[in-house]
């Protein structure tokens, strides 16, 4: 952390004349960025975001959400040559903080409300600039398989990602890809990046990021999301409240929801693969287990091919036996 610090002008994190009297750093995530919360002699805290690039993307998208009424974190400063930002504290609580399931059902109501909501406005640049076409889509397929080979020789898996496997990846994305309807993605909208205050306010982060996609990319996201688990009744309840809101208005939804959540998930475990085995970030361990539960279930409702479920069953259950990885769950 010192280090971090030492490269920041402690002038930039002045404000109103005032310099924080306690910098302390938060616990690092999946990204290369670093965050820091300063608190002010008033009490008031604000969060540095330090990172290996400006993210013009993220004020610009920010700036985008707000004026069309989401709440996101507001940016005080930013300093572009050091890749600095100043932003408002919004806690330390996100949708996964809540155990509850009938409270945390409520939650997703709200944020379904707020999904819909997204996929009404009319994206502007950056987001129209990119897209979950074939290259992208299959990029993440490739990069999950690329992750699962230096994850399956760091434990010794012996499970093998059969061809069939990709090639039927491939064919999803190439549906996918030529799905008619696009809309706003905020490419991440899972639990831990819609911020909880203790008044209950939902604040959404990390969208910078954000890109046209499927309906059903987010919705993936947040029903199929392997940080908060949720029952299957539950799932497919707030599948039809979504298919309600949207006023079923989109074609050939249930398969290409299916498609949209194999998809994701498949992405999500690739993520998972590299952090613990490039990163070496062992609490994502309990993430694979549970995103593999996930695909299982994905597999099975979606009526996809049984090579499929194999490998996402047999690598689960080779992986719950497997006692160098099972040590640091």
């Amino acid at each position: 952390m010192n280090e971090v610090l030492g490269e920041i002008d402690f002038r930039f994190l002045a404000l109103d004349g005032k310099f924080p009297d306690k910098i302390d750093a938060l616990n690092p995530e999946a990204s290369a960025r670093r965050y820091f919360r300063a608190t002010y002699p008033d009490g008031n805290t604000r969060i540095l975001c330090k990172d290996q690039v400006f993210q013009h993307d993220f004020q610009e998208v920010g700036h985008f959400l707000e004026h069309h009424g989401f709440k996101v974190p507001k940016i005080y400063k930013t300093d572009v040559f050091n890749k600095l930002m100043l932003l408002s504290d919004e806690g330390d609580s996100d949708l996964t903080s809540v155990q509850d399931d009938a409270e945390y059902r409520n939650l997703l109501v709200r944020s379904l409300d707020i999904l819909i909501a997204l996929q009404k406005t009319r994206p502007e640049s950056p987001v129209t600039g990119r897209e979950f076409d074939y290259e992208k889509l299959n990029f993440e397929n490739q990069f999950t398989f690329s992750a699962y080979s230096r994850f399956s020789e760091m434990f010794g898996i012996q499970t093998k990602l059969r061809p069939e496997v990709v090639f039927f990846m491939q064919e999803a994305a190439g549906f996918l890809s030529e799905y008619p309807e696009k809309v706003f993605c905020h490419r991440d909208f899972h639990a831990r990046n819609i911020m909880l205050s203790e008044k209950g306010e939902l604040t959404l982060i990390d969208f910078q990021d954000a890109r046209l996609g499927t309906p059903f990319y987010d919705l993936a996201s947040l029903l199929y999301d392997a940080y908060r688990p949720i029952p299957f009744a539950m799932r497919q309840g707030l599948f039809l409240l979504f298919l309600k809101l949207s006023d079923n208005r989109f074609s050939r939804a249930k398969e290409c929801y299916y498609l949209q959540c194999l998809q994701r998930s498949y992405k999500a475990l690739g993520s998972y693969f590299m952090l613990v085995a490039d990163k070496k970030q062992d609490k994502y361990r309990k993430s694979i287990l549970n995103c593999l539960d996930n695909l299982i279930e994905i597999v099975q409702v979606g009526l996809f091919p049984d090579q499929l479920f194999l490998f996402f069953h047999l690598l689960k259950k080779e992986l719950t036996s497997n006692s160098k990885f099972s040590e640091k769950l």
